[in-house]
Protein backbone atom coordinates (compact mmCIF):
# COMPACT_ATOMS: atom_id res chain seq x y z
CA UNK A 1 0.00 0.00 0.00
CA UNK A 2 3.12 2.14 0.50
CA UNK A 3 3.45 2.45 -3.54
CA UNK A 4 -0.14 3.34 -3.66
CA UNK A 5 0.30 5.98 -1.21
CA UNK A 6 3.33 7.35 -2.96
CA UNK A 7 1.49 7.65 -6.38
CA UNK A 8 -1.86 9.08 -5.44
CA UNK A 9 0.56 12.10 -3.54
CA UNK A 10 2.75 12.60 -6.45
CA UNK A 11 -0.81 12.30 -8.34
CA UNK A 12 -2.40 15.15 -6.00
CA UNK A 13 0.86 17.00 -6.45
CA UNK A 14 0.50 17.59 -10.31
CA UNK A 15 -3.15 18.20 -9.85
CA UNK A 16 -2.66 20.80 -7.63
CA UNK A 17 -1.34 22.55 -10.40
CA UNK A 18 -3.69 21.69 -12.24
CA UNK A 19 -6.04 23.24 -9.57
CA UNK A 20 -4.11 26.66 -9.61
CA UNK A 21 -4.32 27.44 -13.27
CA UNK A 22 -8.33 26.28 -12.65
CA UNK A 23 -8.46 29.08 -10.14
CA UNK A 24 -6.26 31.72 -10.97
CA UNK A 25 -8.58 31.77 -14.18
CA UNK A 26 -11.66 32.04 -11.88
CA UNK A 27 -10.43 34.60 -10.62
CA UNK A 28 -9.82 37.60 -13.78
CA UNK A 29 -12.41 39.57 -14.24
CA UNK A 30 -12.71 37.94 -17.56
CA UNK A 31 -14.16 34.59 -15.93
CA UNK A 32 -16.30 36.35 -13.11
CA UNK A 33 -18.36 38.56 -15.98
CA UNK A 34 -18.44 35.24 -18.23
CA UNK A 35 -20.01 32.79 -15.24
CA UNK A 36 -21.97 35.47 -13.96
CA UNK A 37 -23.72 36.10 -17.15
CA UNK A 38 -23.57 32.22 -18.60
CA UNK A 39 -25.33 31.73 -15.41
CA UNK A 40 -28.40 34.70 -15.09
CA UNK A 41 -28.68 33.86 -19.20
CA UNK A 42 -29.18 29.75 -17.79
CA UNK A 43 -32.23 30.22 -15.31
CA UNK A 44 -33.72 33.41 -17.38
CA UNK A 45 -35.87 31.38 -19.00
CA UNK A 46 -37.41 29.47 -15.86
CA UNK A 47 -37.60 32.70 -13.92
CA UNK A 48 -39.66 34.67 -16.59
CA UNK A 49 -42.06 31.47 -17.15
CA UNK A 50 -42.03 31.48 -12.84
CA UNK A 51 -43.12 35.30 -13.31
CA UNK A 52 -45.81 34.37 -16.15
CA UNK A 53 -47.42 32.05 -13.64
CA UNK A 54 -47.65 34.51 -10.51
CA UNK A 55 -49.64 36.65 -13.44
CA UNK A 56 -51.79 34.39 -15.44
CA UNK A 57 -53.87 33.77 -12.12
CA UNK A 58 -54.45 37.72 -11.22
CA UNK A 59 -54.98 38.95 -14.54
CA UNK A 60 -58.11 36.12 -14.82
CA UNK A 61 -59.21 36.98 -11.51
CA UNK A 62 -58.87 40.95 -12.91
CA UNK A 63 -60.64 40.16 -15.69
CA UNK A 64 -63.47 38.53 -13.71
CA UNK A 65 -64.21 40.70 -11.32
CA UNK A 66 -64.21 43.63 -14.37
CA UNK A 67 -66.49 41.77 -15.77
CA UNK A 68 -68.98 41.10 -12.89
CA UNK A 69 -68.57 44.67 -12.11
CA UNK A 70 -70.51 46.07 -15.52
CA UNK A 71 -72.76 43.37 -15.08
CA UNK A 72 -73.55 44.65 -11.53
CA UNK A 73 -73.22 48.52 -12.88
CA UNK A 74 -75.98 46.95 -15.54
CA UNK A 75 -78.14 45.75 -12.97
CA UNK A 76 -78.44 49.12 -10.97
CA UNK A 77 -79.45 51.16 -14.19
CA UNK A 78 -82.44 48.70 -14.40
CA UNK A 79 -83.22 49.18 -10.70
CA UNK A 80 -82.63 53.23 -11.18
CA UNK A 81 -84.73 52.95 -13.96
CA UNK A 82 -87.82 51.24 -11.95
CA UNK A 83 -87.21 53.31 -8.92
CA UNK A 84 -88.11 56.27 -11.19
CA UNK A 85 -91.15 54.70 -12.55
CA UNK A 86 -92.20 52.81 -9.20
CA UNK A 87 -95.73 53.89 -7.37
CA UNK A 88 -95.81 51.05 -4.92
CA UNK A 89 -94.23 52.70 -1.73
CA UNK A 90 -93.38 48.93 -0.36
CA UNK A 91 -91.75 47.96 -3.96
CA UNK A 92 -89.75 51.38 -4.18
CA UNK A 93 -88.33 50.66 -0.89
CA UNK A 94 -87.74 47.33 -2.03
CA UNK A 95 -85.77 48.61 -5.25
CA UNK A 96 -83.80 50.85 -3.17
CA UNK A 97 -82.39 48.46 -1.09
CA UNK A 98 -81.99 46.13 -4.15
CA UNK A 99 -80.08 49.40 -5.59
CA UNK A 100 -77.96 49.94 -2.53
CA UNK A 101 -76.96 46.05 -2.43
CA UNK A 102 -75.75 46.31 -5.72
CA UNK A 103 -73.90 49.72 -5.03
CA UNK A 104 -72.20 48.32 -2.13
CA UNK A 105 -71.15 45.32 -4.25
CA UNK A 106 -69.74 47.49 -6.97
CA UNK A 107 -67.44 49.27 -4.50
CA UNK A 108 -66.21 46.19 -2.98
CA UNK A 109 -65.06 44.78 -6.10
CA UNK A 110 -63.86 48.16 -7.72
CA UNK A 111 -61.37 47.53 -4.03
CA UNK A 112 -60.70 44.17 -5.11
CA UNK A 113 -59.53 45.38 -8.74
CA UNK A 114 -57.48 48.07 -7.55
CA UNK A 115 -55.91 45.58 -5.00
CA UNK A 116 -55.24 43.55 -8.04
CA UNK A 117 -53.99 46.00 -10.00
CA UNK A 118 -51.18 46.85 -7.71
CA UNK A 119 -49.98 43.23 -7.52
CA UNK A 120 -50.21 43.15 -11.53
CA UNK A 121 -48.81 46.38 -11.72
CA UNK A 122 -45.52 45.18 -9.63
CA UNK A 123 -45.24 41.97 -11.62
CA UNK A 124 -45.24 43.30 -14.76
CA UNK A 125 -42.27 45.62 -13.17
CA UNK A 126 -40.52 42.21 -12.03
CA UNK A 127 -40.81 41.36 -15.92
CA UNK A 128 -39.62 44.84 -17.40
CA UNK A 129 -36.70 44.86 -14.96
CA UNK A 130 -35.62 41.07 -15.69
CA UNK A 131 -35.78 41.73 -19.34
CA UNK A 132 -33.52 45.03 -19.09
CA UNK A 133 -31.08 42.84 -17.41
CA UNK A 134 -31.31 40.02 -19.51
CA UNK A 135 -30.05 42.54 -22.25
CA UNK A 136 -27.08 43.97 -20.19
CA UNK A 137 -26.67 40.04 -18.95
CA UNK A 138 -26.61 39.57 -23.55
CA UNK A 139 -24.17 42.04 -23.90
CA UNK A 140 -21.87 40.97 -21.11
CA UNK A 141 -21.52 37.43 -22.07
CA UNK A 142 -21.20 38.54 -25.56
CA UNK A 143 -18.32 40.55 -24.76
CA UNK A 144 -16.76 38.28 -22.03
CA UNK A 145 -17.35 35.00 -23.37
CA UNK A 146 -14.35 35.34 -26.13
CA UNK A 147 -12.05 37.04 -23.53
CA UNK A 148 -12.65 34.06 -21.16
CA UNK A 149 -12.08 31.63 -24.29
CA UNK A 150 -8.75 33.71 -25.07
CA UNK A 151 -7.45 33.16 -21.52
CA UNK A 152 -8.52 29.57 -20.88
CA UNK A 153 -6.99 28.79 -24.15
CA UNK A 154 -3.50 30.18 -23.45
CA UNK A 155 -3.53 28.12 -20.52
CA UNK A 156 -4.23 25.19 -22.72
CA UNK A 157 -1.39 23.75 -23.37
CA UNK A 158 0.34 23.44 -20.15
CA UNK A 159 -3.57 21.88 -18.67
CA UNK A 160 -3.14 19.26 -21.57
CA UNK A 161 0.29 18.39 -20.48
CA UNK A 162 -0.22 18.01 -16.96
CA UNK A 163 -3.27 15.88 -17.41
CA UNK A 164 -1.63 13.43 -19.82
CA UNK A 165 1.35 13.62 -16.80
CA UNK A 166 -1.95 12.53 -14.16
CA UNK A 167 -3.30 10.14 -16.74
CA UNK A 168 0.59 8.17 -16.66
CA UNK A 169 0.44 8.11 -12.52
CA UNK A 170 -3.16 7.30 -12.48
CA UNK A 171 -1.57 3.87 -14.42
CA UNK A 172 -0.20 3.35 -10.99
CA UNK A 173 -3.32 3.51 -8.78
CA UNK A 174 -5.90 1.06 -8.44
CA UNK A 175 -9.14 1.94 -10.12
CA UNK A 176 -11.21 1.92 -6.72
CA UNK A 177 -8.49 4.27 -4.86
CA UNK A 178 -8.33 6.60 -8.53
CA UNK A 179 -12.22 6.76 -8.59
CA UNK A 180 -12.39 7.76 -4.80
CA UNK A 181 -9.81 10.33 -5.42
CA UNK A 182 -11.76 11.76 -8.23
CA UNK A 183 -15.16 11.77 -6.78
CA UNK A 184 -13.44 14.16 -4.26
CA UNK A 185 -11.89 16.09 -6.52
CA UNK A 186 -15.48 16.73 -8.44
CA UNK A 187 -16.68 17.53 -4.91
CA UNK A 188 -14.60 20.48 -4.84
CA UNK A 189 -12.47 18.84 -1.75
CA UNK A 190 -8.88 19.80 -1.97
CA UNK A 191 -6.47 18.75 -1.19
CA UNK A 192 -7.85 14.97 -1.04
CA UNK A 193 -5.15 12.99 1.07
CA UNK A 194 -3.50 14.27 4.19
CA UNK A 195 -0.72 12.35 6.12
CA UNK A 196 -1.18 11.64 10.15
CA UNK A 197 1.07 11.76 12.40
CA UNK A 198 0.41 8.25 14.33
CA UNK A 199 3.18 8.53 16.63
CA UNK A 200 1.20 10.31 19.41
CA UNK A 201 -1.44 8.64 21.42
CA UNK A 202 -4.14 10.89 20.05
CA UNK A 203 -4.62 11.56 16.15
CA UNK A 204 -6.48 14.03 14.58
CA UNK A 205 -7.26 14.36 10.58
CA UNK A 206 -5.32 17.36 9.29
CA UNK A 207 -8.00 18.40 7.29
CA UNK A 208 -10.55 18.79 9.84
CA UNK A 209 -9.27 18.38 12.93
CA UNK A 210 -11.60 15.61 13.85
CA UNK A 211 -9.92 13.33 16.60
CA UNK A 212 -9.54 9.35 15.51
CA UNK A 213 -10.86 6.35 17.06
CA UNK A 214 -8.01 3.52 18.10
CA UNK A 215 -9.47 1.55 15.41
CA UNK A 216 -8.58 4.20 12.88
CA UNK A 217 -5.49 4.63 13.56
CA UNK A 218 -4.37 1.35 13.86
CA UNK A 219 -5.86 0.77 10.08
CA UNK A 220 -3.32 3.62 9.06
CA UNK A 221 -0.15 2.35 11.01
CA UNK A 222 -0.96 -0.95 9.20
CA UNK A 223 -0.77 0.66 5.94
CA UNK A 224 -3.54 1.44 4.86
CA UNK A 225 -5.36 4.50 3.18
CA UNK A 226 -8.85 5.34 5.20
CA UNK A 227 -11.56 8.07 4.78
CA UNK A 228 -11.84 10.67 7.74
CA UNK A 229 -15.54 9.91 9.60
CA UNK A 230 -16.06 13.80 9.38
CA UNK A 231 -15.22 15.21 5.89
CA UNK A 232 -14.27 11.80 4.31
CA UNK A 233 -10.74 13.34 2.91
CA UNK A 234 -8.04 10.00 2.20
CA UNK A 235 -5.51 9.65 5.03
CA UNK A 236 -2.62 7.83 5.05
CA UNK A 237 0.26 7.46 8.37
CA UNK A 238 3.40 9.53 7.22
CA UNK A 239 4.98 8.19 10.19
CA UNK A 240 4.67 4.92 9.04
CA UNK A 241 5.49 5.74 4.87
CA UNK A 242 8.78 4.59 3.77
Amino acid sequence: MNDQIKYLLKYQSVDGKVKEIEDSLKKTEEAKKYYTASKFLKTVGEVASSIDAKAKPLIDSYNALVSDVKQLENQAEEFAKSVESCENDDELNYLKKKFQDVANSILQKEDAIKNLQKNIDDIFNEYNKLKEENGVMKAQYNEFAPKFKELRDSKAPEVKSLKSELEEIAKNIEPSLMQKYISKREDKRFPIIFGVDTSTNSCYCPACATGMSISAKNELVSGNIKECENCRRLLYSQTELK
